[in-house]
């Protein structure tokens, strides 16, 4: 009998670590149960959190786009106004500037023109002139000489020959020492 004694008390004892065990067993998985539903509940609400902040930076980029593009067609407008009126201006200052510009060039052009023509006339009149081969024209060039002078040492030349020197210019007929002496350095011989 003790050993039936000892075999119930061990059977009890057993079925009583089971129970505990059973009901230890159903509070785990009832505290594992509520922790998932938690962390589920945790994600859930994280998601929600970023959906949320992800409309948000959209909204925000779209508003910013806007703005920007309403900004580049304000400051394109405002060039494009400046640049007609800048066209305007310049269209006003060209045709009543274009006139007076022409004139002014076409002054100093003939002014120039002029100035050209008169150093030409003073250096041909100073250039070195070959009495024995010039014709009449050319020696009216020098300084004093006229038309009957000029015809006078040519007819002295062809009568004559070859002028050897400046004295030889006083035999001619209206040449006097004055005009002589200021030929006598543009001729050669």
């Amino acid at each position: 009998m003790k050993s039936l004694k000892s075999l119930l008390t061990l059977t009890a004892l057993t079925m009583a670590v089971s129970g505990a065990a059973f009901a230890n067993e159903s509070t785990v998985t009832t505290f594992k149960k509520e922790a998932v539903t938690n962390v589920n509940s945790m994600i859930q609400n994280q998601k929600e959190s970023v959906i949320a902040d992800k409309n948000s930076l959209k909204e925000k980029a779209v508003t910013t786009k806007e703005k920007t593009k309403d900004a580049v067609k304000s400051v394109k407008d405002a060039t494009k106004e400046k640049m007609d009126v800048a066209k305007e201006k310049a269209k006003s200052m060209k045709s009543s500037e274009t006139s007076s510009i022409k004139d002014k060039a076409s002054e100093k052009f003939n002014s120039a023109k002029e100035q050209v023509k008169t150093e030409k006339e003073k250096i041909a009149s100073r250039a070195k002139v070959n009495i024995n081969k010039a014709d009449a024209e050319t020696l009216q060039k020098l300084s004093g000489i006229g038309e009957k002078k000029a015809q006078a040492i040519v007819d002295y030349r062809n009568k004559m020959g070859k002028i050897k020197n400046v004295a030889e210019l006083s035999k001619i007929d209206g040449l006097g020492e004055t005009t002589i002496e200021k030929i006598a350095p543009y001729l050669t011989f």
